[in-house]
């Protein structure tokens, strides 16, 4: 692991189990975060993206386990650690948010209470101590009247008032590391904008690295430094946030760019990707796009293509890259 890595994820593979069968949630899902460096990791609904998040943080309950696959903290294998050291990990030096903020908040607890509570569980510091870093802490997020907050109850809170609260209970010790699991996608545009600068000034103040789970590939354009897309559990590209964006190689990923609504004509259809996302439990046995891509061949419907780099730390999982010849 090289010196510069703060996580480094290798072949990481979580499934869950059905009366069906196995369900391969997450597949041979490898990738790297520098120090103080954010990564949007994106896809559809179903594509994996959540519960390799979860996965991180080791929070996947039965029927789903992580079969294979390192993942390394500041060069710590986190699956090798015991359950208590893991949970000292957890909400110190690494935090999750929530796309839901009740996930993070007690409704029946005020707000003082519950962030009071969660410096004391990783601190050895005054209760008085510990309120002050809970209304600093509250200020940095740009809630106004921080003292006013601290007494109030979730449900006295708006939808965005709740959701800067959960980032800032996760931002409390200072986190050598965040993933945020779509933290801004049941807010409106503007709410959504204000956070998503306020969490990009604070990891920089901080140098705090991020994982920023999404499906909107407009939200990560402004906010990350790298992309890795993922499709049916698996990453399909990832690179630099501007070589992904302005010169995707994967179908997927340029179905994704074309389907925004800036994208399109005004007065036009949306465009969108045709088909849907393969059943898990039944994949094809080439490459999982293969029913939805217009650049497929025989090759795609028989093998399944590995993540190939493309120079400049770009990678794609395809046989036949945008910008290459389709054979005929």
């Amino acid at each position: 692991m090289s010196a510069d890595k703060l996580l480094e994820v290798r072949g990481l593979r979580t499934h869950f189990s059905t009366r069906a069968g196995a369900v391969a949630a997450v597949d041979e899902v490898s990738f790297g975060l520098e120090r103080g460096k954010i990564l949007g990791l994106v896809g559809e609904s179903g594509s994996g993206k959540s519960v390799t998040g979860f996965s991180i943080m080791r929070l996947i309950d039965p029927p789903g386990r992580i079969v294979a696959g390192e993942i390394l903290f500041k060069g710590r294998d986190l699956l090798r650690l015991r359950e208590k050291e893991m949970q000292h990990l957890r909400g110190n030096r690494i935090a999750m948010i929530f796309q839901d903020p009740m996930m993070t908040l007690n409704p029946v607890l005020r707000v003082d209470v519950q962030m009071i509570e969660t410096v004391l569980a990783h601190s050895n510091t005054s209760r008085a101590r510990a309120r002050e870093l809970a209304r600093d802490t509250l200020g940095a997020m740009g809630i106004s009247s921080p003292e006013e907050r601290l007494m109030a109850y979730p449900h006295q809170l708006s939808g965005g008032m709740r959701q800067r609260v959960a980032i800032a209970i996760a931002l409390l010790h200072r986190p050598e590391l965040i993933i945020a699991d779509e933290p801004t996608t049941a807010l409106d545009v503007t709410i959504q904008g204000q956070i998503l600068s306020e969490v990009q000034n604070l990891t920089r103040q901080y140098g705090t690295s991020l994982i920023w789970i999404t499906h909107d590939l407009s939200v990560v354009a402004g906010l990350a430094d790298e992309i890795a897309v993922m499709y049916a559990g698996r990453i399909v590209e990832q690179g630099g946030v501007d070589d992904v964006l302005d010169r995707p190689l994967h179908p997927y990923t340029l179905g994704l760019l074309n389907s925004l609504p800036s994208s399109n004509r005004h007065g036009r259809r949306l465009n969108q990707i045709p088909g849907m996302a393969p059943n898990l439990l039944a994949l094809p046995a080439g490459c999982a796009f293969f029913e939805r891509c217009t650049r497929r061949t025989v090759q795609c419907e028989q093998q399944r293509p590995a993540l190939d780099p493309h120079g400049n730390g770009h990678a794609v999982r395809c046989f036949h890259p945008i910008g290459q010849e389709v054979p005929a």
